[in-house]
């Protein structure tokens, strides 16, 4: 199965203060991700990451949630115009 990112992944900046949202191109289509800064990883927490919009909060995997079947059991496929992507 190609990988298509998870219609669930939040990428709004005004919910994490710090982080910059990064894009690494994957075999199948643009992984984002959110690059996050020092307050966010002090401690030895990741720096790269995804957050989950359903309120499953950090993923420690920028891939994880492109792909199923995966690790997530809340994966479902980003659409666009009613196909995957």
């Amino acid at each position: 199965m190609p990988m298509a990112p998870c219609k669930h992944l939040d990428y709004n900046e005004e919910n994490y203060v710090g982080c910059a949202v990064r894009v690494l191109q994957g075999p199948d289509c643009p992984v984002r991700y959110w690059e996050r800064g020092p307050t966010w990883t002090a401690g030895g927490n990741p720096k790269n990451v995804q957050f989950c919009g359903l309120g499953r909060g950090r993923i420690n995997s920028i891939t994880a949630c492109y792909e199923a079947p995966g690790p997530m059991g809340c994966y479902e496929a980003e659409t666009v115009n009613g196909e995957e992507p």
